[in-house]
């Protein structure tokens, strides 16, 4: 397992290829169960005012634009064969994300201090643009587009799973 980790951090740090993670469905199988357990939990701590049920919408929306965008991306550009390794790559980087930005919502979350209430706010988009960054990599290195292109993209798909989220699953 600290394989693996490692293996997604040196991803999140732009040093790792999604070309090297084996492309099978267990490999996936095995990163969305993770990926799973990591994001209900942060999704559960930081919309509390939401059901268990929407929690598990919101997941799954979430992760269902991105595939069906990833694939899309690669179909498009006829190699759809590496989306197994790009979105096992987006989903374990993005596992890593989540991780670090628990804390960081669950300060901004119970912080009534304005100066650091604007110091963790700072830190999270910090985090957004080093995700953007990360995914703009792994469609860079998966679909041979320009790491801006990558981004822009990773950009539109977040962008749009939180619109059909809301859409679908409205705050309580």
């Amino acid at each position: 397992m600290q394989q693996i980790v490692s293996f997604f951090w040196q991803m999140c740090l732009l040093r790792e290829s999604p070309a090297r993670l084996p492309s099978t469905p267990f490999t996936l199988g095995l990163i969305v169960a993770c990926y799973l357990v990591i994001a209900l939990v942060a999704v559960n701590v930081t919309r509390p005012s939401q059901t268990v049920p929407a929690v598990i919408g919101i997941v799954l929306t979430g992760m269902g634009v991105q595939a069906v965008l990833t694939y899309g991306l690669l179909a498009f550009k006829r190699i759809g064969s590496r989306f197994l390794a790009t979105w096992s790559s987006l989903l374990g980087t993005n596992t890593i994300m989540l991780l670090i930005l628990l804390p960081i919502n669950l300060t901004l979350m119970n912080t009534e201090h304005e100066t650091l209430t604007m110091f963790i706010d700072s830190v999270s988009w910090i985090c957004l643009g080093w995700w953007l960054a990360i995914a703009g990599y792994i469609l860079h290195k998966a679909a041979d587009i320009s790491i801006l292109q990558g981004s822009a993209l990773a950009f539109v798909m977040e962008l749009l799973g939180v619109i059909v989220s809301v859409s679908l699953f409205p705050a309580s």
